[in-house]
């Protein structure tokens, strides 16, 4: 039998082939701070959304943009060469404002799609791929909250760095998944691979969460007691869960029953519309 040529391609799905094709990828600390700082530089002169490095506005095509750079640079052209196998490219990429405990989610959907043969016709699987990037994360890191950021491991000092380190992870997720056709992030093979390409340090993200920003920008937090104004009328509740807005609930005969044995009326609303009350 002869040996495959881990270069070549090997088809769609994943293979101990494409393994190999991604764990010869190795750059040191020096080559991989060189790569990610040329895309830094051509995502600024590029990007018609990124005017700075802490950039108020983001689009879909931005993230397009770093799949193209990192592939090339990174990569080398590998994951497009395995996505296409797959006919999987174009992939897709979202921007979410859903995302409040991720700062990004790469997802991988399989399904079986019958093709005409000789006589019966034959089941193939058919992939889909797509890369999020929580916005709620990414603004609310390098706004109101000063401290030390870090992403995977790095200490990162404005949004675009950020947002690279965020994508970096997201990425070695979709590596995993053409290679492995599964991706953890807390297991061996993932935190190796994070190493020997972007060399991360760790596979966790400390941004700036929306309950920390509440507390410093408007110093409220889950359980405080508030006052708000809903048309027209002032109503009084509790904090119950902060995102985007802040969860409240107010007790009320015509809500929902909860475990405490009271019934709750549940508004969101934006934390600067809050009162904290003693």
């Amino acid at each position: 039998m002869e040996d495959t040529d881990p270069s070549e391609p090997t088809g769609p799905g994943p293979s101990p082939q494409r393994q190999s094709r991604l764990f010869t990828l190795l750059y040191s600390a020096d080559e991989v701070q060189q790569r990610s700082r040329q895309i830094y530089d051509e995502m600024l002169a590029r990007s018609p959304n990124l005017q700075t490095a802490n950039f108020t506005r983001i689009g879909a095509d931005d993230l397009e943009r770093l799949f193209a750079a990192y592939d090339r640079e990174f990569f080398r052209g590998r994951l497009s060469e395995m996505l296409l196998e797959d006919r999987a490219l174009p992939m897709g990429f979202r921007l979410s404002g859903r995302l409040v405990r991720a700062a990004g989610m790469t997802t991988r959907l399989t399904r079986p799609v019958r093709t005409l043969g000789q006589g019966k016709g034959k089941s193939e699987l058919e992939y889909e791929y797509e890369i999020s990037v929580s916005t709620t994360l990414l603004f609310g890191t390098f706004r109101d909250v000063e401290r030390a950021v870090s992403v995977g491991g790095l200490e990162v000092h404005d949004r675009l760095e950020a947002l690279q380190r965020i994508f970096e992870h997201e990425l070695l997720h979709l590596a995993e998944f053409l290679g492995w056709g599964k991706s953890n992030c807390r297991a061996a093979n993932f935190r190796s691979l994070s190493r020997r390409i972007f060399a991360h340090e760790a596979a966790y993200h400390d941004l700036v969460t929306p309950r920390e920003q509440a507390v410093v920008a408007h110093g409220i937090t889950v359980g405080d007691k508030v006052t708000f104004e809903y048309e027209g009328v002032r109503r009084v509740g509790r904090v119950n869960r902060i995102t985007r807005r802040a969860s409240i609930l107010v007790e009320s005969p015509d809500g929902r029953p909860f475990s405490d044995g009271k019934r709750y009326l549940t508004f969101y609303v934006p934390l600067p519309m809050l009162q904290k009350l003693p």
